[in-house]
Formats: C-alpha cells, structure tokens, sequence
C-alpha cells in the first residue's frame, strides 16, 4: 500500500477519455489547484500523505 502511495508516475495525467467526459474541457478549478500544490492521482487511487480529495468537487485532487 505504501507503494501506491508513494506511486505517482500517471498522477497529473488525465486520460484522452477523461477530458471527453469533462464538459467544457478541463475545470479551471483543477488548474488553480494544480497550481495552488495539489496532487491530481489517477481514478480509484488513494491520496498521499497529509492531503486530502474533495477540492474542486474531486476526487481526484489531492491538497
């Protein structure tokens, strides 16, 4: 488990299938936060260490 933490070689990719889900492209929200230090981790992974999912109405977004 700490290996998939510790993981994070795909984090800030978002799939072609994933940006056709997302309408209007990419959520400004996702960019700032990004920008801010967040994490974006793959779909079904878990976040690092001392961050926590659920900004941007994500949970994908690790800060």
């Amino acid at each position: 488990m700490l290996k998939e933490i510790l993981n994070l070689e795909h984090a800030q990719h978002i799939s072609k299938n994933e940006q056709k889900n997302i309408k209007g492209g990419i959520p400004e929200c996702w960019i700032y936060a990004i920008e801010a230090g967040c994490v974006l981790i793959p779909t079904g992974s878990i976040c690092p260490v001392n961050t926590e999912a659920g900004i941007c109405d994500s949970n994908r977004l690790c800060c």
